[in-house]
């Protein structure tokens, strides 16, 4: 499965807050994604900078494969193609990881937790809470075994 490194962060933070992940009115596909990658960590996936599976079915997704959505909170609203192409470059340069690397998603997930805290501060979106963006990401790795309790 190819999959974008901060969709998957951004399941597992999921996790972690209690979400329970349910169909969007964008079509996309994170809901399938979300269960596949919760209940089997020794899936291998792809590491992808651009469309993923969690992109699949989206209402934003043109065929070419780019993503046509914004992120309206913020002013000026910067494309979300931009936004998460460099974002998933700044996590894959901070977890030591090629483009396109393959990997189950427990090794992912274990070098994840080598940089917890401190990641939080790449991966926490606009107006979203860094330590509640931390709060959850621990607590996803905890309940999936990645991470011990303190």
């Amino acid at each position: 499965m190819q999959l974008r490194p901060h969709h998957i962060l951004d399941i597992v933070s999921g996790c972690g807050q209690g979400k329970t992940f349910q169909p969007h009115a964008y079509g996309h596909s994170l809901h399938l994604v979300a269960q596949r990658l919760l209940f089997d960590l020794d899936m291998e996936i792809r590491l992808a900078l651009g469309a993923d599976a969690v992109c699949e079915g989206c209402k934003h997704l043109d065929p070419d494969g780019r993503c046509r959505d914004v992120l309206a909170q913020l002013h000026p609203s910067p494309s979300k193609q931009a936004y998460n192409d460099v974002l998933d470059c700044r996590l894959l340069d901070l977890l030591e990881i090629e483009p396109d690397s393959v990997m189950t998603v427990r090794q992912f997930l274990e070098k994840v937790n080598e940089k917890v805290p401190g990641i939080e501060s790449i991966c926490t979106h606009p107006k979203e809470n860094r330590e509640e963006r931390l709060e959850g990401l621990v607590k996803g790795l905890i309940r999936l075994g990645i991470r011990k309790h303190p």
